[in-house]
C-alpha cells in the first residue's frame, strides 16, 4: 500500500512541476478562471514553471508540499540539477524521480530537512514559505515588525518581515498566520511577486509601531534633542550621521495657554511613515507642571504637521499604535490633580482604563481595566520639577503585549487574545524589554529577567 501511495505521489509531483528543463505550452486550467490568483497562476504556466492535473485542474486551494515548492523554485530560478548527488535522505530514495530536485535545493541551502528527513509530502507553512523565498532570492532579512502575530521570538521573524517589506506577501487584518499551510495559489502568487516587480503588492504596511525616546526605521533615527537653546525633533541618517530638523519651536502654534510640545525624553511613536508625539496641552504657569495632554503627528519627511483633536484628556497617557488603532490609558476614577507636592513614595496604585481608537481618534473602545503603579517616566520641565508626564513607568507596550506592574506583581495583557497572565510577584519600580525578556527592577534596584 505504501509503495502504491509513493507512486501516486510521485506522479502528481511530476504532473505539477514537470522536470526543470521540460518545455511545454501554457496550460489553461478549468478551476482558476474565477480565482483571485488566476493572473499569477497563468503567469507561471506561461513560463513553463507549473503544470496541472490530468483532469485539467490546478487545485489552487490545496496545500502545497515541500517537494512541489522545491520543483517550482528549481524551474523559476533556472537552477541546474546537481549531477550525481550523494546526499542521503531517510525518507527519499535515490531511485525516486524527485530525489535529484530535493538534493539540489538541499545543496543550495534553499530547503533542508531535519536529522536526514526531507519530508517531501509535508505541507509548507506560511513561515516556511517566507524563509524559502527569502533564501532563494537573497532578499535581505528585516528586523522591523510587520504583523501583529509574528513577534521577534518567532524563528522566521526576519524572513517574514523581509518578504513583506519587498511587497511579496501580505496578511489579513494585520495577521500573517505563520503556522497556516500555504496553498498552491498562494505560493504561486508569492513566487510571481519575487520574479516580477510589476506583480508585487501596491505598498508595504506595518501593523506594529515602534516607541521610544529614540526610534529607528529604514536607516533613519528620530529623537528630540536640544539644539541652539531649544528642543527640536531631529532626523538622523544612521550610516552617515547626517541630521536635519523636522520640527522647531516656531513650527508650533501660539495661544494664551502655556503648552510644551517638545522636551528631551518625550517618547515618540513611529508608525509606517508617521511620527506621533504626545505633548503637554496645558501646563500650570506657577507650578510649570503638565495638567493635560494631547497628540500631534507629522510625516517622517517633516511634512503635514497636525495637532489632533483626540485623544485629549487630563490623564491621557501611555500611547501605543497597533493594528491601525491607537491604544492609550486614562484614569478610571476622577483624574487626580498632580502638583509640586506629588511624591511617588510610598508608591500607590491607580485603576487605569485601556482604550483604543482609530488613527483619527474616532470609534473609541474600552479594552481593559487594570491597576498600575503611580510612577512616571523620567521627564520633567527642569531637573528640579516633579516628574508627572504622559508615560507611566508601570505600563509598557512591546509588539502585541502590554506589560504592567502594581502592588501585587508583574502582569502581561495580550492585545491579540485579550488574555491576562501574571509573570512575577516582584514589587517593581521600573522595567524594560529585550527581544526575549522583560527585565523588571524591584524597589531595591535588583533586576529580574522574566521570559516574555
Amino acid at each position: 500500500m505504501k509503495h502504491k501511495l509513493r507512486i501516486v505521489f510521485t506522479t502528481l509531483l511530476l504532473i505539477f512541476s514537470a522536470t526543470p528543463f521540460q518545455v511545454r505550452a501554457a496550460t489553461t486550467f478549468s478551476d482558476v478562471d474565477q480565482h483571485w490568483a488566476k493572473k499569477e497562476i497563468m503567469y507561471l504556466s506561461e513560463q513553463n514553471i507549473i503544470g496541472g492535473y490530468p483532469d485539467g485542474t490546478f487545485k489552487p486551494n490545496e496545500p502545497i508540499t515541500r517537494a512541489q515548492a522545491s520543483a517550482m523554485l528549481i524551474k523559476a530560478l533556472k537552477i541546474p540539477l546537481v549531477k550525481n548527488p550523494t546526499v542521503q535522505f531517510k525518507d527519499v530514495s535515490k531511485k525516486s524521480s524527485y530525489y535529484q530536485i530535493l538534493a539540489t535545493v538541499n545543496e543550495k541551502g534553499i530547503l533542508r530537512g531535519d536529522d536526514g528527513f526531507m519530508r517531501p509530502g509535508e505541507e509548507t507553512t506560511r513561515a516556511q514559505m517566507a524563509a524559502i523565498l527569502r533564501r532563494s532570492f537573497n532578499i535581505p532579512l528585516d528586523k522591523q515588525a510587520t504583523f501583529v502575530d509574528v513577534t521577534p521570538a518567532h524563528w522566521a521573524y526576519q524572513d517574514i518581515n523581509g518578504i513583506a517589506k519587498q511587497r511579496i506577501a501580505g496578511g489579513s487584518e494585520g495577521r500573517y498566520m505563520p503556522a497556516n499551510s500555504v496553498t498552491r495559489a498562494q505560493f504561486s502568487a508569492f513566487l510571481v511577486r519575487t520574479l516580477d516587480d510589476s506583480m508585487k503588492l501596491s505598498s508595504y504596511h506595518s501593523y506594529v509601531s515602534t516607541k521610544g525616546k529614540t526610534v529607528e526605521q529604514n536607516g533613519f533615527s528620530y529623537t528630540i534633542s536640544k539644539s541652539d537653546y531649544s528642543y527640536k525633533l531631529m532626523k538622523e541618517q544612521v550610516k552617515t550621521g547626517a541630521r536635519e530638523v523636522l520640527i522647531r519651536p516656531e513650527d508650533t502654534p501660539r495661544n494664551d495657554t502655556f503648552q510644551v510640545y517638545l522636551l528631551n525624553g518625550f517618547q515618540l511613536i513611529l508608525y509606517n511613515d508617521e511620527i506621533f508625539i504626545p505633548y503637554w496641552y496645558a501646563v500650570g504657569e506657577m507650578s510649570e507642571m503638565p495638567m493635560s495632554y494631547a497628540l500631534m503627528k507629522l510625516k517622517t519627511s517633516g511634512e503635514e504637521l497636525t495637532f489632533m483633536d483626540q485623544p485629549n484628556d487630563l490623564s491621557f497617557r501611555n500611547l501605543f499604535i497597533w493594528n491601525d488603532r491607537m491604544y492609550y490609558t486614562n484614569e478610571k476614577n476622577k483624574a487626580r490633580y498632580f502638583d509640586y507636592s506629588f511624591n511617588p513614595n510610598p508608591p500607590l496604585d491607580d485603576p487605569l482604563v485601556l482604550y483604543s481608537a482609530t488613527l483619527d481618534g474616532k470609534d473609541k473602545r474600552k479594552e481593559y481595566v487594570f491597576d498600575a503603579r503611580v510612577i512616571f517616566d523620567n521627564v520633567a520641565f527642569t531637573p528640579k520639577h516633579v516628574q508627572v508626564n504622559q508615560n507611566n513607568k508601570s505600563v509598557l507596550f512591546d509588539h502585541s503585549t502590554m506589560y504592567y506592574f502594581n502592588k501585587t506583581g508583574v502582569y502581561k495583557y495580550s492585545l491579540l487574545d485579550k488574555k491576562t497572565s501574571k509573570l512575577s510577584n516582584v514589587l517593581a519600580k521600573d522595567m524594560y524589554v529585550t527581544e526575549t525578556q522583560l527585565v523588571v527592577t524591584d524597589q531595591k534596584g535588583k533586576n529580574y529577567p522574566l521570559k516574555k
